[in-house]
């Protein structure tokens, strides 16, 4: 039988953020610890975001010049717009499982 394997980060298919063709961000999944934590407090979607990306590609500033991770400047998701972190932290939900992961 096949060992299972245990993924703790995984990479989906971002396009959706903002509408750039070969988009991808890469999380470091949610543990269900954590997820309680984070709904016992007042985190937000952005707070998760800033903990758990590691990195991305193909997402931009409106002059359409690629944004650095925020796993290097967590203070560059201030830049996104409302519905592009929203549509950020539905691929994080999503975990390494969902329709948009690549891995």
């Amino acid at each position: 039988m096949p060992k299972p394997t245990r993924r703790g980060t995984f990479t989906v298919d971002a396009e959706t953020i903002q509408g750039n063709e070969g988009a991808t961000v890469t999380f470091r999944a949610l543990k269900v610890r954590e997820m309680r934590e984070y709904r016992a407090t007042e985190m937000t979607d952005r707070d998760l975001l800033e903990a758990h990306v590691l990195g991305w590609v193909g997402i931009v500033d409106d002059a359409g010049k690629p944004l650095p991770s925020p796993a290097d400047d967590p203070e560059v998701l201030g830049e996104l717009y409302l519905h592009e972190v929203q549509a950020m932290a539905a691929l994080m939900y999503q975990g390494p499982d969902g329709p948009e992961a690549k891995n």
